[in-house]
């Protein structure tokens, strides 16, 4: 280990050398000193367990600094040398909340943030055998897929994918390419995409056509429950390392009458008629009709964000397959996920967004979804409550 390497790993030891490491770990990657990154951040790793916790922030703050460094880089090598830091077996500990899983799907995002496409599929072709970088490439691949990419046809990540399949890998259940009604998803991981904007609003401006429709008569609405589909709540069950909020319910209910092109307010009245737990103690419900892009959106947040904007949930890789799941579950879909098939159910059903407040300031915040699946004889309801 070089005397530069060294230096920096005595000075992260002091809160005012921390800001120097960082200072001198973006010298490093501006000079292209690539090995000295990768030896830094094994050196970082090995000083984990000598460290008191209290102070373990500051290894953990040079250590993801220094992996965005080398994801920003502009050089083909600065990837390769992230791609060693990758490789590097971490001690539990070190990884704190973050599972060695979730640590790979980090990575994926930072390149895919970073990097063009281009460069992620070179560096396929630089793994190391069919067990190297499995889950970083597997969500790699996704991570580019919700940005706009079309990667499905290149060799490199066709000869990888039949690999994922094999391995019965959970990704393997998604396709390669972006579904229209996921194209606003773009903009959620912050790439700027003219076209989905446009459609989402076209969508939007449809579904507030569709509120013009009749009120219904005031009838009692009988409701039964039926079972809840494996899955479900996946956006919310499988958070990741946040674990699942305080609170959340999921209902399956068959409805007699059935309630076609249902307005808001009849949903509405459902909703209280229910008396969910969930909803015990709120002043006030509201309930509004909602366009698919919108409640494709807020169940990716769910999954990749929490319900309040939460970092370290799932990666947009597994929050995308949570999506799917949860999107089949509600709107009654079954068999594989198909993207055509999900996709013409999901439009032929009704969707709605209720929110349940309180007057008290800093209260918790409850949300919830309805699907009213086609035919209104049925619909599946999805609501999360968090503390503040």
């Amino acid at each position: 280990m070089n005397s530069m390497v060294s230096s920096l790993l005595g000075a992260v030891t002091t809160q005012p050398g921390v800001k120097d490491a960082l200072f001198q770990v973006d010298k490093l990657g501006e000079q292209g000193d690539h090995a000295a990154l990768v030896a830094l951040a094994a050196g970082l790793e090995a000083r984990h367990s000598a460290t008191p916790s209290e102070r373990r922030w500051r290894l953990h703050a040079v250590s993801d600094h220094l992996e965005e460094v080398l994801a920003q880089g502009r050089d083909f090598e600065s990837a390769l040398a992230l791609l060693e830091v990758a490789r590097q077996p971490r001690d539990a500990r070190f990884q704190g909340l973050h599972s060695a899983s979730r640590r790979a799907q980090d990575i994926a995002s930072l390149l895919a943030t970073f990097r063009p496409a281009s460069t992620f599929i070179e560096l396929l072709a630089h793994r190391r055998g069919p067990d190297d970088l499995t889950e970083l490439f597997a969500c790699g691949i996704h991570e580019y897929v919700l940005r706009g990419s079309s990667l499905a046809s290149h060799p490199h990540v066709r000869d990888f994918w039949a690999q994922v399949v094999q391995r019965g890998h959970p990704l393997a259940e998604l396709p390669l390419t972006r579904s229209s009604w996921e194209s606003a998803l773009g903009l959620d991981l912050g790439v700027e995409d003219l076209s989905s904007t446009v459609s989402s609003l076209a969508s939007r401006m449809a579904s507030d056509d569709d509120d013009d429709a009749p009120t219904l008569p005031n009838i009692q609405v009988a409701v039964r429950d039926e079972p809840v589909p494996p899955h479900f709540a996946a956006v919310i069950e499988t958070r990741g390392d946040d674990g699942p909020p305080s609170q959340y319910e999921q209902r399956v209910l068959k409805l007699r009458p059935s309630l076609p092109k249902a307005p808001a307010d009849s949903i509405q009245s459902v909703l209280v008629d229910l008396d969910l737990d969930l909803l015990k103690d709120a002043d006030f419900v509201t309930c509004n009709r909602a366009a698919l892009e919108d409640v494709v959106s807020s169940l990716f947040g769910l999954a990749v964000f929490g319900a309040r904007g939460w970092q370290g949930a799932l990666g947009a890789a597994h929050g995308r397959l949570a999506l799917w799941r949860t999107l089949a579950g509600l709107s009654g879909f079954e068999g594989p996920l198909d993207p055509k098939a999900l996709g013409a159910r999901l439009e032929a059903c009704g969707w709605y967004r209720f929110e349940a407040s309180e007057r008290v300031r800093n209260a918790s915040r409850r949300l919830g979804l309805v699907c009213l699946r086609p035919g209104g004889t049925s619909l599946a309801l999805l609501a999360v409550r968090d503390e503040p």
